[in-house]
């Protein structure tokens, strides 16, 4: 019945609007259910992924087996790419929808047009049916997008969930489990408070079954049921984050709420992106990033649909901060912050604790939920947040740690009088003199003990480190070691001298040995990440930022000495990195070994016996901020209602000494001086005046400038003042100039040599030579470059950012990034940050400059330069490299394949797109058709909202 169905919404002789079932003709299938019935579900097995599920009862990330012979080559970044192996292939409701053979030339995109066409063509005023039509047309472009025939094991317990529990559409079921839980009643029929087709979803996604006793423990506590704030602490591994995932999935099926995820980086929120879109695609939510230029601002306000936004810690606060001007932030109802000890870290824990105590102060009903492995003073945070606490000491794979100090390995006991050392053995590997003196900690035996059968991370404390010892585990490996999994490895050695890697890099990768640093370009490192995922390389050396960031267990750590650069360790530095060893469902045991000479034992020991220090509040950094904004928001629009908003803080809970009143008068007299507040009727202020809490406060233009664009005070006036000189004379033969507005404005890390900064100049073309004389670089200062004399009629600061400029101004022409790298004596990581920050500069100065109506002729022209440098790609790859994950390399692929449109991939047959596609797998070619399909489902939904808001004008 669907097939025919959908068979007469193509016929050529029916009107587009009746075609698309706008009219008479209506699917079988309810529309906000994403199953077919059962009867017309194709139960497949699965034994068409590349490799078989693992048997383990929770796994964060499936990663390809050995089968995959061109591992190397897979999707850049793209963690578990066998959860969504089994899903969104031969669907036949989709190509009946989509194959030109059945619809001509209609695609998603070009139908959703014609709707709009043909609905306003027909009769705009008609108020009984114009809303009607505009549903149920995107409600058939929807279905048509998610109904599929998902291939299950025929032992899956999931299709017998559905038949048995009488499900007849997903919208039915989630219907009768909320008015359940806002009932307070028992939820007999339902897979911990969610519909019970999520034990299903679990299982074939994530391969879990069942959830450990501390997280039923955890989901039932009288917090959560209650609607409380949260905290919950247990080491790394523990299971945590499935605990957020289940709230999240509650709090968007159940409440209909959206729900807000903060994560500290970037990397991480693309992992989550992936590992959370098939349960988006098969239970009817979106899911948003909100990262690395990604996101709308304001969110789109969506009405059929919840969404899980999914955002770095500085878009989190942007996003909250937009909801609030809007008065939208009830639709949010749940946020949850990952890693919440980074509310101690300098810079973003400012950010953090702001974005919290917004949220708290806003008083709008929102559950707070935080996790960590890492915080000495639970109780502090738990007063801040006015959340209960949960702490468990469960780790499901057993984690043994060593310290080594001399030649013996001690086992390190912990216990609640602090740590004792018991001697475990002796090493005693067969180094020949040479090895002695090349390898005296005896890295290489330590690492040979457990590779290449199973995985080893190696902790360094500098860049140049990581390299160093990758070099010496190349020389010290044993034979076997070169020749297990070769081909792999010549493979993933060709991927990576395409991305332009050095010669000693490929040398390490054919040892099974490499290392990851924030050197390395991004492409280099998600091609290690996954290489080092599925086993082709055996011991990956990096620095502690890994451990916090990309999810990639081992069996066995080494933390190569107790530094982390200059620094002694801390230990809650030392129990992210020993965290990764031992994940369940990769290693059925985990062991950590730090090296520690007898020079820093002392201290180490002293680290390790002192407990895990308290999370201290990096505020005072940041207390401007928060002020402005809560006056530009209109939460505190007097003095006594700003200094009632810094008692919420985390600041007055561990710096106790603080005088909160001189805190907040001291800030605000400064925003006053700066001009970004002013005081409601009065031209001039005194400290007197301060202290007058009755005193009404308002945000000037360049305060609102400064919220709206997401920029520090001071940075938006620095912008600002070179914005304003450049409109009497911007230079506009090229990019450069405004290249140049957006480089970061603090450059001092940058040390061009001066020299070869002149061999640059003396090259320079009409573009650069003009936009140098404008900024005040002269051939006298070229001059003074190549003698060596000191420049002093110019600050360094714009020496350095002109020479940033230059450098994206390549990027922009295409040149490659190793390259460019090479050109300008920079790290390909260090190009790939600075083109990375500079578009969010980009972006943010778009919306200052909306705000600032002198410079509305800007504004066109940072719409465009942000949109180009997010990728700086040729304009026909830029709406591939849209895709999660997908970068220039694969694009490129995509693109001489064929593929130059995402509409194109997610029609695409998997068999066509792995023989079209060099060294693409099948499940890499299945998940990148989902996060295709992913992503025109969002497009629908945000003409969805388009289409409601006209309504909503048009009061119909």
């Amino acid at each position: 019945m669907m097939k025919r169905n959908i068979t007469l919404l193509c016929t050529p002789t029916t009107p587009k609007r009746r075609r698309l079932g706008v009219s008479k003709v209506k699917l079988t299938q309810r529309r906000d259910h994403n199953f077919v019935s059962p009867g017309n579900v194709r139960v497949n097995a699965v034994d068409n992924c590349d490799s078989p599920p693992l048997p383990c009862n929770q796994v964060e990330y499936l990663c390809d087996s050995e089968s995959n012979s061109s591992l190397s080559s897979d999707i850049p970044g793209s963690p578990g790419v066998l959860e969504t192996c089994n899903i969104l292939d031969n669907i036949e409701n989709w190509k009946s929808f989509v194959d030109p053979k059945s619809s001509k030339d209609d695609n998603v995109v070009s139908t959703t047009e014609d709707v709009f066409d043909d609905t306003f063509n027909y009769n705009l005023f008609k108020k009984d049916h114009y809303s009607e039509e505009i549903k149920e047309s995107f409600n058939v472009i929807n279905q048509s997008i998610c109904n599929n025939e998902t291939l299950f094991d025929t032992e899956d317990s999931f299709l017998l969930d559905i038949r048995e529990s009488g499900i007849v559409n997903n919208k039915c079921e989630i219907g009768e489990v909320s008015s359940q839980v806002n009932g307070k009643s028992e939820l007999s029929n339902s897979f911990y408070g969610l519909p019970k087709i999520a034990r299903g979803l679990f299982k074939t996604y994530r391969n879990i079954e069942t959830f450990y006793d501390w997280q039923e423990e955890c989901l039932n506590l009288k917090a959560i049921k209650d609607r409380q704030n949260l905290i919950y602490a247990l080491p790394t591994s523990g299971g945590k984050t499935l605990v957020a995932e289940v709230l999240m999935l509650r709090e968007v099926l159940i409440r209909r709420k959206n729900a807000l995820f903060i994560l500290p980086f970037v990397a991480i929120v693309q992992e989550k992106i992936w590992a959370l879109s098939p349960f988006a695609i098969q239970l009817d939510f979106l899911v948003e990033e909100y990262a690395a230029g990604k996101g709308h601002l304001p969110p789109k306000k969506r009405r059929k649909k919840n969404s899980i936004y999914v955002a770095t810690i500085e878009k989190g606060l942007a996003l909250v901060r937009n909801l609030i001007e809007l008065d939208r932030l009830n639709e949010i109802g749940l946020i949850v912050v990952d890693e919440l000890h980074l509310i101690g870290e300098s810079g973003r824990g400012g950010t953090l604790e702001t974005l919290l105590t917004t949220v708290i102060f806003a008083n709008k009903g929102i559950q707070i939920v935080g996790m960590s492995a890492t915080i000495g003073n639970l109780p502090d945070l738990a007063t801040f947040l006015q959340a209960e606490v949960f702490q468990r000491q469960f780790r499901p794979v057993e984690l043994t740690e060593y310290v080594k100090l001399g030649s013996v390995l001690h086992r390190i006991v912990w216990s609640s009088n602090g740590m004792e050392l018991v001697p475990d053995r002796q090493l005693a590997f067969n180094y020949t003199e040479a090895g002695c003196r090349l390898d005296p900690d005896m890295v290489g035996g330590l690492v040979s003990e457990v590779v290449p059968r199973d995985s080893c991370l190696v902790f360094c404390p500098t860049k140049r480190n990581c390299q160093s010892v990758a070099a010496l585990l190349c020389n010290m490996q044993r034979s076997e070691m070169s020749t297990h999994r070769a081909t792999e490895r010549i493979a993933l050695q060709s991927a990576l001298r395409a991305e332009g890697s050095t010669t000693d890099l490929l040398r390490c990768v054919r040892a099974g040995v490499a290392y990851h640093h924030a050197g390395l370009a991004a492409d280099e490192r998600c091609l290690l990440e996954q290489a080092f995922r599925s086993g082709v390389i055996s011991v990956l050396c990096c620095t502690s930022t890994l451990a916090a960031g990309v999810n990639l267990p081992a069996r066995r750590v080494i933390v190569r000495a107790p530094l982390v650069g200059r620094e002694l360790i801390s230990l809650s530095s030392y129990r992210q990195m020993v965290g990764r060893a031992g994940r369940a469902g990769v290693c059925d045991a985990g062991e950590s070994i730090i090296i520690c000479g007898d020079q820093y034992w002392p201290r180490l020991r002293s680290v390790f016996s002192g407990g895990l220090p308290p999370v201290r509040s990096q505020l005072q950094q940041c207390v401007s901020g928060l002020l402005l904004s809560a006056v530009a928001l209109n939460l505190a629009p007097d003095i006594r209602m700003l200094k009632d908003l810094l008692r919420y803080t985390l600041m007055t809970k561990t710096e106790q000494t603080l005088d909160i009143e001189e805190v907040c008068e001291d800030n605000l007299r400064s925003l006053l001086k700066n001009g970004a507040l002013e005081l409601v009727g009065k031209m001039d202020h005194t400290t007197e005046d301060l202290k007058n809490n009755e005193l009404k406060l308002a945000v000037s233009t360049l305060g609102k400038a400064a919220i709206k664009s997401c920029l520090e005070l001071g940075v938006a006036r620095r912008f600002l003042e070179d914005a304003h000189k450049a409109s009497h004379g911007v230079v506009l033969l090229g990019s450069l100039h405004l290249l140049y507005l957006v480089t970061p404005q603090d450059a001092a890390q940058v040390r061009p040599d001066y020299r070869h900064y002149y061999s640059l100049y003396s090259a320079f073309d009409d573009e650069a030579a003009q936009t140098a004389k404008i900024l005040g670089i002269t051939e006298r200062n070229a001059i003074r470059m190549m003698t060596g004399k000191p420049i002093t009629n110019i600050s360094e600061n714009v020496l350095n950012r002109f020479y940033l400029a230059l450098m994206l101004r390549d990027l922009w022409r295409l040149m490659p990034v190793s390259v460019v790298a090479d050109k300008y004596n920079i790290s390909r990581g260090t190009v790939q940050s600075v083109m990375t920050s500079s578009c969010s500069f980009a972006s943010s100065a778009e919306r200052l400059c909306e705000e600032w109506d002198s410079l509305w002729p800007l504004r066109a022209l940072f719409h465009e330069l942000a949109t180009r440098l997010r990728n700086c790609a040729m304009p026909e790859l830029e709406h591939l490299m849209e895709l999660p994950a997908v970068r220039k390399a694969r694009a490129m692929q995509l693109y001489r394949a064929g593929y130059k449109r995402v509409e194109e991939i997610a029609r695409a047959n998997v068999d066509h797109l792995t023989s079209s596609v060099q060294h693409l797998s099948r499940a890499a070619a299945q998940h990148l058709i989902s996060a295709a399909r992913m992503m025109l489902i969002e497009k629908v939904e945000n003409l969805r909202a388009e289409a409601e808001d006209v309504m909503e004008e048009l009061k119909i």
